[in-house]
């Protein structure tokens, strides 16, 4: 039997709890659409290119154009933190998030030549999101800009 010092056990504890995380959250297709066209943390630097069509390509939300996404620049574990400590609850299934985070709202202003183009506001606010029974982030809420 091998014996573990405090620091070990603890270590070894944290470290199988984000496995049984990473493996739950890997199992729900929403939550996973949800990351997949709302989180972008640390923000994509997209060098020489708009950053909305950049990410809007890249997360595959231009055939059709989107008309509005949001992509928040915070740690997933603060995202997901809104369906707990991190949120209060707002109306419906909806969480407010506690904290201000940073966000560029992409809004659709046309089409050139078959591409989307979008215009990007960038800034600090709070955050609705609906979460699932689980406590996993699966709806962003466009319609409220804090």
């Amino acid at each position: 039997m091998i014996s573990l010092r405090g620091n070990e056990a603890l270590l070894l504890l944290l470290l199988a709890s984000c496995l049984i995380v990473s493996r739950v959250s890997s199992q729900n297709p929403r939550h996973e659409k949800f990351l997949r066209q709302h989180s972008d943390f640390p923000r994509t630097n997209v060098a020489g290119q708009d950053y909305c069509g950049a990410m809007m390509l890249r997360r595959g939300m231009t055939r059709p154009c989107k008309d509005t996404n949001s992509f928040v620049h915070a740690p997933r574990s603060d995202i997901k933190d809104i369906c707990n400590r991190g949120g209060t609850h707002y109306r419906r299934a909806l969480r407010l998030s506690r904290a201000q985070l940073s966000v560029t709202t992409c809004k659709l202003q046309g089409t050139s030549r078959g591409q989307c183009r979008y215009w990007a506001h960038t800034g600090q606010r709070h955050i609705l999101i609906g979460c699932d029974a689980s406590g996993w982030p699966v709806h962003f809420e466009e319609s409220n800009f804090m």
